[in-house]
């Protein structure tokens, strides 16, 4: 796998590595898991296009694996950028 191909477009490959459960897993685990940096997952938590966290605390910041597959399965959905904002 082309670990430099666009996130959107192995989506899908990528959430079928990601074993069921709804454990927490910390940034550093994430972003090993979608092949991007850890400044990539931590931008996209701030901007809103990133996968769904928790907070817990001040500063920690945690992803359950389920809602991570879901995330990716919904952008898997999708064939070009034109179809982000196509109300379904």
């Amino acid at each position: 796998m082309d670990v430099n191909m666009h996130l959107d477009r192995r989506a899908d490959a990528v959430a079928e590595t990601i074993s069921d459960g709804d454990d927490l897993l910390n940034t550093a685990q994430i972003a090993n898991m979608l092949g991007v940096s850890t400044q990539w997952v931590e931008i996209g938590r701030t901007r809103g296009y990133g996968p769904p966290f928790i907070r817990i605390g001040q500063r920690g910041i945690r992803y359950r694996r389920d809602a991570l597959r879901a995330w990716l399965k919904e952008r898997a959905e999708y064939r070009s950028t034109r179809e982000y904002g196509a109300v379904a």
